[in-house]
């Protein structure tokens, strides 16, 4: 390939000597602070990341090569590579063809090409691994393979070029400002209103339009020069794993809140443990008095109460909070040091439910949340969320 621009020949000139020289690792290129990374395996084109729009250049090659595909979450979202390692899961699994996770990692990369193309000289990093992929990974471009989707970006960029686009970002969103119902322009009519609303890129209108990125740049310069299309910088699409954590978050029921009043932190900190692992959410106070009003909002379903406080004694704040109508039927357990028969004739009195040495033992406390709590799943049934994730990735 030959090319008279300094930026394309070191790209050239970078990736052919990780072909020739079968190396594994990771070539970094920082644009305009922007950072774009290319990994390799044994010469063999793996995998490109970077930029701001990581999510939906993914989502885009999912639509475009395999839109009926659903990701299998029961593995586990990976980190990292998130995006590699679904990918090889899925062929190794023979859920996803072969072909068609290569035609995936091909329209990432054409893509990252695409951005990391630059007229002017450039510079790379080379960070040598050799822990990138499987060993014997068949999910990989090969040197040729690569070439020459590199030769079909290059010619792309060529045309972007030569039409005077390169003032312009595929991943910048358009907004159409003009009126709706010109005749003078098929742009404000229904696609105007569905895609220049400013949340599809111009990469994602071309894919939703079938149309070439070159050919639907040319067709809003006139209407960005006019001032009537507006482009602007627009943010990701949350990942699968993000995802995966609202889902949760949704179908989940709300966390239970129990309240815990003593005036030691450390007291605070061990009922914690105790409490959060069983699907609760622990509600501390030190000053009951002060906290009152943060008492009364919560309303937990049941109270623990230490018996010697320094501002009031559990028993007459314990009493206090069962002259409420909030409070009157609420389970109230009373934890102390001291479990002479005093306390606890007049723990009972004041109306406690429960009467708890302390420290109080993990059996003692579930023994308590058992008895005054129905039991509540620390989270949805695994077929409910995985039914709603798949609902919303798609």
């Amino acid at each position: 390939m030959v090319c008279d621009l300094p930026g394309v020949n070191t790209l050239l000139r970078a990736f052919s000597n990780i072909h020739t020289g079968t190396k594994t690792g990771k070539l970094s290129l920082t644009l305009q602070g922007e950072q774009w990374h290319y990994y390799f395996l044994d010469g063999r084109f793996l995998f490109a990341s970077g930029g701001t729009h990581r999510v939906r250049r993914w989502q885009r090659a999912l639509n475009r090569h395999c839109p009926h595909w659903r990701i299998d979450i029961q593995g586990g979202i990976p980190k990292g590579l998130w995006e590699y390692q679904l990918l090889h899961r899925a062929v190794a699994s023979d859920s996803l063809e072969l072909t068609t996770g290569k035609a995936i990692l091909a329209a990432i990369a054409a893509e990252v090409l695409f951005t990391s193309l630059r007229p002017t000289e450039i510079s790379y990093h080379w960070t040598p691994s050799h822990q990138q992929g499987p060993r014997e990974s068949r999910l990989a471009l090969s040197p040729k393979e690569f070439r020459r989707l590199f030769e079909s970006v290059l010619a792309l960029w060529q045309q972007w070029q030569a039409l005077g686009l390169t003032y312009i970002s595929p991943d910048h969103a358009a907004l159409w400002t003009g009126k709706t119902g010109d005749s003078n322009s098929s742009l404000t009519t229904r696609s105007a209103r569905t895609f220049f609303n400013g949340q599809y890129t111009l990469w994602d209108i071309a894919q939703r339009q079938r149309r070439s990125l070159a050919d639907l740049t040319r067709t809003l310069h006139h209407f960005i020069n006019q001032g009537t299309l507006q482009l602007r910088e627009i943010g990701d699409l949350p990942s699968p794993l993000e995802q995966m954590q609202m889902v949760a978050a949704a179908v989940a029921p709300p966390r239970r809140t129990i309240a815990y009043i003593d005036d030691s932190a450390t007291a605070g900190a061990y009922l914690r443990q105790i409490i959060e692992p069983q699907g609760f959410e622990l509600m501390f106070i030190q000053n009951p008095l002060q906290d009152l009003p943060l008492l009364l909002k919560q309303q937990p379903e049941l109270i623990f109460l230490d018996l010697n406080m320094p501002l009031i004694h559990g028993c007459d704040f314990c009493s206090f909070l069962r002259k409420t109508s909030v409070f009157q039927a609420t389970p109230i357990v009373i934890l102390t040091n001291s479990d002479g028969t005093v306390d606890r004739v007049r723990a009972n009195l004041s109306g406690a439910s429960e009467f708890l040495k302390k420290p109080a033992q993990r059996q003692d406390i579930r023994q308590v949340l058992d008895k005054y709590i129905q039991s509540m799943p620390l989270t949805s049934a695994n077929g409910q969320l995985f039914q709603a994730y798949r609902s919303a990735v798609n």
